[in-house]
């Protein structure tokens, strides 16, 4: 059955816009992480709202290790960088997982990730046009300038949003469809 990401409210077949949120419909079931009971609206192997793995959405042989226990499996990604931690390296709070920086704990206060990439001006463009769509948001770099760095976890930039919009903020994302090739020719 079709339901909306926004209120997620299941539709009869042949609906295809929610006309409370005016969003359009996905297909299928909701499905809401087993720890926050937010709703994911894809089938994300983190939460982007607290972090843990959904090891429902994981192959049966797959297993996600931490990044800093390489021996460990991980128990979900940190909420601001995205890197995998084990039940040693995570930190826990308000229920969201971080990794040991404690300015990301400082940080997460209501936001999710949106975008992340290695390209400065890409964030940028993001954040330009969510916040043309009224969708308040920051960028978050982790890019280190003086190291001239683009790849690897020194060059991370992510977009964030407060967590209630990161729904309408990925379907606003996913309509306007920024860096896709055929863009260039509309």
């Amino acid at each position: 059955m079709p339901y909306c990401p926004k209120c997620s409210y299941e539709y009869v077949e042949g609906s295809t816009i929610c006309p409370d949120c005016n969003y359009t419909l996905l297909a299928g079931e909701p499905y809401a992480c087993f720890n926050c009971e937010e709703l994911l609206i894809e089938k994300h192997i983190f939460c982007p709202h607290c972090g843990y793995l959904q090891s429902e959405f994981l192959a049966d042989e797959d297993e996600i290790m931490c990044e800093t226990h390489t021996e460990g499996q991980a128990l979900g990604c940190c909420v601001i960088c995205g890197k995998a931690v084990c039940t040693d390296c995570s930190v826990e709070h308000q229920n969201r997982i971080f990794c040991s920086q404690d300015e990301h704990v400082k940080i997460s206060e209501d936001w999710a990730v949106v975008f992340t990439t290695n390209i400065e001006y890409e964030a940028e463009m993001v954040r330009a046009n969510l916040e043309g769509a009224n969708i308040p948001c920051m960028v978050f770099s982790q890019r280190d300038h003086a190291l001239g760095l683009v790849i690897g976890d020194m060059a991370v930039v992510k977009v964030m949003v407060y967590k209630k919009n990161l729904g309408e903020a990925e379907e606003y994302l996913k309509k306007i469809d920024l860096f896709s090739e055929d863009s260039d020719e509309e």
